[in-house]
């Protein structure tokens, strides 16, 4: 995070999970992948085979999820793994001219409180 940046907004949305291909509701599928910061539904990575060993970019593939769970089942795991916390945290920044705003996930060295989805408030995710 930069040095002249402002959180103005941070927003929990609990357990929700979309598919960041087509935006389904992750209860409509199962498995799915994570790459990088993005998470694709079980549908996904059938219509473009992100889950294949011979996809073409295999390499950029984090993690390829349990097709015996839900997508969201497995976003939600694998969020708690990654951060200590199932929720899903968004943040809005902003900097410079305050004109421009920038979402960010999970940031270790951010001090403002983040809040679960019943309302309660932490400092950190890990």
């Amino acid at each position: 995070m930069k040095d002249d940046m402002e959180l103005i907004h941070s927003y929990n949305v609990g357990d929700l999970v979309l598919c960041d291909g087509c935006n389904a509701d992750g209860k409509e599928s199962n498995g799915g992948v994570i790459i990088g910061s993005s998470a694709y539904c079980g549908k996904c990575c059938k219509k473009y085979g992100y889950d294949k060993k011979d996809y073409e970019y295999a390499n950029e593939i984090d993690e390829i999820m349990d097709k015996s769970k839900t997508f969201q089942q497995n976003v939600l795991e694998f969020r708690k793994r990654m951060t200590g916390s199932s929720d899903g945290i968004t943040r809005m920044y902003t900097w410079g001219d305050s004109s421009q705003t920038e979402k960010e996930s999970h940031d270790e060295n951010d001090d403002k409180p983040y809040h679960s989805a019943n309302g309660e408030e932490f400092n950190s995710i890990n």
